[in-house]
């Protein structure tokens, strides 16, 4: 491998331990599972929906099933809130509870 690809994954990996104790100091009073974690901090960058989740390439390795669990973990600890669409009444938009 080249020393400059080298030397870039070293800078990916400082930025994401970076943004590990960003997120873990904002969550950190939650003891939620790391897809959760994710998950959270998705719903935070883009308006979601499970089927937005599920289809994402950064989740694919994740199933429909620990993906519906680690919403509903976020529910529980009131992280989170759905929000039916006004036109199509089947879709539930996950949003970020703000006061938390």
């Amino acid at each position: 491998m080249k020393k400059q690809a080298l030397e870039n994954i070293a800078q990916i990996w400082r930025k994401k331990q970076i943004l590990d104790n960003e997120i873990n100091s904002v969550l950190g009073g939650y003891n939620l599972t790391s897809t959760a974690k994710d998950i959270y901090v998705y719903i935070a960058a883009e308006k979601a929906c499970i089927a937005h989740i599920v289809h994402h390439s950064y989740f694919k390795n994740k199933s429909f099933s620990t993906i519906k669990r680690a919403v509903l973990e976020l529910k529980q600890n009131n992280l989170i809130t759905s929000i039916q669409d006004s036109f199509d009444q089947r879709v539930m938009w996950l949003v970020i509870n703000e006061d938390k």
